[in-house]
C-alpha cells in the first residue's frame, strides 16, 4: 500500500474522530469513558497522521513502515474500545454512534490494508 494512500486513511478515521468528539460534546449525557476512548483513538489518528508526515523517501522508507503499522494497530485498538464503550454506554445519541463506527470502520479496513502489504 503506498504511503499517500495510508495517508488518505488515516485522514478519513482522524475525520471521523473529529465527527465523534463534535457529537459527543453536543450530547449531555454521554459517559466519561466513552468520551476517553474517542480522546484517544483522536490522539491515535493524529499520532499517525505524524508519522505518514515524517515519512521518508522510499528508500528509508521500510524501518519505518513497522512503527506506522504499529500505530494503525493501536489505532484499530482504540476504535474497537471506542465501539465497546458505546456498546456499554447502552442509549447514545445515534449521531455518536455513526460517527465512532464510520471511525472504526475506516481503521479496521486500513489495518486490514496494511497487513496485506
Amino acid at each position: 500500500m503506498q504511503m499517500n494512500d495510508v495517508k488518505q486513511r488515516i485522514d478519513r478515521v482522524e475525520q471521523c474522530a473529529d465527527e465523534a468528539e463534535r457529537a459527543i460534546q453536543q450530547s449531555a449525557s454521554i459517559p466519561s469513558d466513552l468520551r476517553q476512548c474517542v480522546d484517544t483513538m483522536h490522539q491515535q489518528a493524529r499520532q499517525a497522521q505524524q508519522m505518514c508526515a515524517s515519512q521518508p523517501s522510499q528508500q528509508q522508507q521500510g524501518a519505518d513502515t513497522g512503527q506506522l503499522r504499529q500505530a494503525v494497530m493501536q489505532l484499530e485498538e482504540a476504535g474497537d474500545k471506542a465501539m465497546d464503550a458505546c456498546r456499554r454506554a447502552g442509549n447514545v445519541d445515534p449521531q455518536v454512534q455513526q460517527a465512532i463506527q464510520r471511525a472504526h470502520s475506516e481503521a479496521s479496513q486500513l489495518k486490514k490494508q496494511i497487513q496485506m502489504g
